[in-house]
């Protein structure tokens, strides 16, 4: 049976929060889903720097969910309107 593939769309507090979440039942039930974790980030700028970048590097979302580190499983994208709605 294939994996199922899990993303999460938006990255502010509820987001961040539930890719917490996600990220480790993910990874505690690997038999089941993919193991990535596709999150879809409004891009903008916190200190100077894009926050995908951070939360990426960092595995936190430093704005809306500070001190929380995100499981390694979660990944972000980039999203526009367009590739919103193609969703």
């Amino acid at each position: 049976m294939a994996k199922t593939k899990i993303c999460i769309v938006g990255s502010g507090n509820w987001g961040s929060a539930i890719a917490k979440i996600v990220g480790a039942n993910v990874t505690k039930h690997s038999d089941k889903f993919e193991d990535k974790v596709t999150m879809y980030v409004y891009e903008e700028m916190v200190n100077g720097k894009k926050l995908t970048e951070i939360i990426n590097e960092q595995h936190e979302n430093v704005k809306y969910l500070p001190g929380h580190k995100l499981p390694a499983t979660i990944v972000r994208i980039q999203t526009t309107k367009l590739h919103a709605l193609k969703l």
